[in-house]
């Protein structure tokens, strides 16, 4: 029996696929991240030595606090590197910035436990700060190479008493009077308000989503990666219900396969899915210092079966003369080994 034309649009879809003539195709699976995480200081040449070596994105650490005229020549060396060598470039800096807090009309610090102040950290619950930390560097970043589609930060504090917010919630006297709604202390110790940690953390999550809102409308599209989203911490579960409220488009660049590869995932993957980030890609850490050569290849393969993707921390360390690396940059075998490992898992089909 000869079949006439069917009609244009759905309707065709719908009459070839009721006579088995066509189905409905799948979209393709993301390719997994192999990505290197160094340094903005280092030269844009790297980038062709991990093209060679296989990998497909480079997250490019800045520690200074502002990009300023000389960071944004820099980072558009690494872009137009990028490009010709096939490598994306994503732009990454830590959340705490000790000059840009100090210039900020506000006096609100981090404090934990009876009363301990980090100075140069800023209130978890204070607006200012993180509009300046987060929203106006990546302003700063995209002002200066609109074509960026991939940011990351890392919540980490790299001074100071913490390594993250997670001495509990703070206790400065701005957040106790808000917290009170304006009464006083009385006397009473605010290590034992029971109720603190969980409203600071709803609170938190709403200013957050405001914000980060407010981001994804100037730019939309752009992703904005978060290093160890999944970390036990009041100030990353409030960032990642914000991000999945927000609809930011996210990553998960977790620390917690560091030294375990692709043990480490599952539970990683369980944290985002609890906060409403399922689907949301995890790309586990490796830590090299952690790993001999001949471990590397097993320990990638891992994260590419367990997760969708891998960085490995850090190039760095093959790009500096082996004898002046020093605390975590040390290896445990020459730079060429390591090179020879990349590429025996990156190309292979």
């Amino acid at each position: 029996m000869a079949l006439s034309l069917p009609p244009r649009g759905g309707a065709a879809l719908a009459i070839l696929a009721a006579l088995g003539l066509c189905s409905a195709a799948a979209p393709p699976a993301a390719a997994p991240v192999r990505a290197a995480y160094f340094y903005a200081y280092m030269g844009a040449d790297h980038l062709d030595s991990l093209a060679a070596a296989g990998f497909d994105r480079a997250v490019i650490h800045s520690i200074a606090d502002s990009l300023g005229a000389r960071g944004a020549l820099k980072l558009n060396a690494f872009l137009a590197r990028g490009a010709r060598a096939g490598i994306a470039v994503t732009p990454q800096w830590a959340l705490q910035a000790r000059a840009r807090l100090a210039a900020l009309p506000t006096t609100r610090r981090y404090t934990w436990g009876a009363g301990t102040v980090e100075d140069g950290v800023g209130c978890p619950l204070d607006s200012l700060f993180w509009r300046s930390t987060l929203l106006d560097r990546a302003d700063e970043i995209l002002a200066a190479a609109p074509g960026i589609t991939r940011l990351a930060v890392d919540l980490e504090i790299y001074f100071g008493g913490r390594h993250h917010y997670d001495a509990g919630p703070c206790r400065c006297p701005q957040c106790l009077r808000e917290y009170l709604g304006g009464a006083a202390l009385g006397g009473r110790d605010p290590r034992r308000l029971a109720g603190l940690m969980g409203w600071e953390r709803s609170r938190l999550t709403r200013l957050l989503t405001a914000l980060l809102s407010e981001f994804a409308a100037a730019h939309p599209g752009v992703e904005l990666g978060v290093f160890d989203l999944d970390y036990d911490s009041f100030v990353h579960r409030a960032m990642a219900r914000a991000l999945a409220r927000a609809g930011v488009p996210t990553v998960d660049y977790t620390e917690r396969t560091y030294g375990t590869a692709g043990g480490g995932a599952p539970a990683a993957r369980a944290v985002l899915d609890a906060l409403g980030l399922q689907g949301t890609p995890l790309v586990g850490g490796l830590w090299l210092k952690r790993f001999a050569p001949k471990d590397v290849p097993a320990a990638l393969r891992s994260l590419l079966d367990r997760a969708d993707g891998y960085f490995v921390f850090t190039t760095y360390s093959l790009w500096l003369d082996p004898s002046k690396l020093a605390g975590p940059y040390t290896l445990l075998g020459d730079p060429a080994s390591y090179w020879a490992a990349f590429r025996q898992v990156n190309r292979t089909p």
